[in-house]
């Protein structure tokens, strides 16, 4: 309320986690030093393309909803017209604090000092890319993000990273940066199953089976039908359907 007061704007932060299931706090939190004028989203289909010989047209078969993909532009900038950017451990939060700072920063005189070098931005542009593109040795993995913006929440990987270097100092080394990036959405697998649902009848599945659990039963929750029971028997090579053992694993083959 009082940030609103004030005219104060949230920056766009990245959160970098250690695991791929979001559970731990995040690790560092990065505050942009701009956040972007725009973003693109990208959604897409995927298709088999089957095609007869002789014919002008394809069909075309459904194989999988691609990732949601964003790209956003970064800006980095350290003549001093701009405040800097952060980076903090863990969450992060900014501080009401912390935003009142970078406004006094934002409206204060730029200051000249004619024997003074301005720093480079390349320190900051390669540690922003060492925290989104960074390889752990241990996960065998790249960084797992979480871009949080206004009411944009996206839990992401690092697709593509382009930097391109716009203004420099006499000695030709960088102080402006524009560096563009692609996320590609990521999901936990077992998160991914519950959001599916995937109880088509068209898939093979395969159930453990529980205590007081039957064949007939699970058949008829999976097909929307009882009847296929005995398939399923014959499939897992069963020499009766009445009791299953706890533990035993199930397969339910697609219905042809």
């Amino acid at each position: 309320m009082i940030s609103g007061l004030l005219g104060i704007i949230d920056k766009m932060r990245i959160e970098v986690f250690p695991t791929k299931e979001y559970t731990e706090p995040p690790s560092k939190t990065i505050f942009v030093q701009v956040n972007p004028e725009k973003y693109s989203l990208r959604h897409g289909v995927d298709f088999n393309e089957e095609q007869a010989l002789g014919t002008s047209g394809s069909s075309l078969k459904f194989n999988r909803i691609n990732s949601e993909e964003a790209s956003f532009e970064f800006l980095f900038d350290s003549s001093g017209v701009i405040p800097p950017g952060k980076i903090k451990e863990g969450k992060g939060e900014e501080s009401l604090l912390d935003k009142v700072s970078d406004i006094t920063d934002a409206i204060k005189p730029a200051m000249v000092k004619p024997f003074a070098e301005v720093e480079a931005i390349e320190k900051e542009v390669e540690e922003f890319k060492k925290l989104l593109m960074g390889y752990n040795g241990e996960t065998h993995e790249t960084s797992f993000l979480r871009i949080l913006w206004g009411g944009y929440s996206l839990d992401c990987r690092l697709k593509n990273m382009e930097i391109e270097y716009t203004l420099f100092r006499k000695d030709g080394r960088p102080i402006r940066a524009k560096v563009n990036c692609t996320f590609k959405k990521t999901i936990d697998y077992n998160l991914m199953l519950a959001v599916e649902n995937k109880t088509s009848p068209d898939l093979t599945h395969q159930r453990t089976a529980k205590m007081n659990d039957r064949l007939l039963l699970l058949a008829e929750d999976i097909y929307q039908n009882e009847n296929y029971y005995i398939d399923v028997a014959k499939a897992n090579g069963m020499l009766t359907f009445r009791n299953l053992d706890i533990g035993q694993k199930i397969q339910f083959p697609p219905v042809k």
